[in-house]
């Protein structure tokens, strides 16, 4: 197992603090057991941890993709919140025919119920998360970016495409300091978070899921791109990532599976459940070579 701690700066060439440095040394760590992995979050954790602080996790399978929404990933960077939440406020009439928990209508003659144009409301919450995270779990696009409390979750969701994987994975830690040291107001790209507090899809609580909201306010509330906030001279904020070998993930997966961390529990479908077969057989019968994916005859 060969897993990487690095800070995201010296990856993205991002505004991040470093790791290295709040440790005293600016030389990646190469850690070679699940057990020295924890040992590292928990390294982050005592450096960075206050009672006021929240950390969180999100995990890729590809150590080169980047932080992004899925609005973003569609090439929406910036949107109104009021263009946003009218689009999505017609959907409802067409998704609860087929819903039993019915999704109510917001939107009158006057527009929508939401005063989009005046920094107070905005900056405390954004309406109907409930719905975005519905709309988030089924695929539509969001501006909603998942992270988990689970440090082990996010190391699933770096793992769990470990047949034929040909990639390194990675994870990410997100220390919010409950806005120490950072600046917010007009004009100031944010990052708003949504606690675990939302009634939503059975998986927001099997996969402990909170979520970022990249945000900005100029004359009315907009949403933006994750690298602008993060680029913002204003915005600190502390992210580290841990790149995971791929040749590591399917013993990653194994242990992970005896903490009955799998895919179906994971997601909790009928197409989770067959998957979830189909990756015990493959770690069971499955040849796999150095590259950690199955091995072709």
């Amino acid at each position: 197992m060969n897993i990487q701690l690095t800070s995201l700066s010296s990856c993205l060439s991002l505004r991040y603090t470093s790791f290295g440095q709040l440790m005293g040394s600016v030389k990646p760590m190469i850690i070679k057991s699940l057990k020295q992995f924890d040992e590292e979050i928990e390294r982050v954790i005592k450096a960075e941890h206050t009672n006021r602080s929240v950390i969180l996790y999100r995990g890729h399978a590809d150590s080169s993709w980047k932080i992004t929404s899925s609005l973003e990933r569609i090439g929406v960077e910036e949107i109104s919140c009021k263009e946003y939440y009218q689009y999505i406020d017609s959907l409802k009439p067409l998704i609860n025919p087929l819903i039993i928990n019915k999704f109510i209508r917001k939107m009158t003659l006057a527009g929508y119920p939401f005063k989009f144009d005046n920094y107070g409301p905005g900056s405390w919450s954004l309406p109907e998360m409930e719905y975005l995270t519905y709309l988030r779990h089924h695929g539509f696009p969001t501006p909603t970016i998942d992270f988990t409390e689970s440090h082990y979750i996010a190391l699933f969701f770096a793992c769990e495409n470990f047949v034929n994987s040909k990639t390194n994975g990675k994870v990410f830690i997100y220390i919010d300091r409950k806005n120490a040291g950072k600046v917010m107001g007009n004009d100031i790209p944010d990052l708003r978070r949504i606690g675990r507090y939302v009634e939503t899809d059975k998986r927001h609580f099997a996969q402990q899921s909170q979520y970022l909201i990249p945000v900005i306010f100029e004359k009315e509330w907009k949403l933006i791109s994750f690298k602008r906030v993060i680029d913002d001279n204003k915005s600190k904020y502390n992210f580290y990532e841990i790149e995971i070998a791929n040749e590591a993930k399917r013993a990653i997966v194994k242990d992970l599976r005896r903490m009955n961390i799998n895919r179906f529990t994971m997601y909790l479908d009928e197409d989770s459940l067959i998957r979830n077969f189909a990756d015990e057989f493959s770690l069971e019968k499955g040849i796999f070579g150095r590259t950690g994916g199955v091995m072709q005859k």
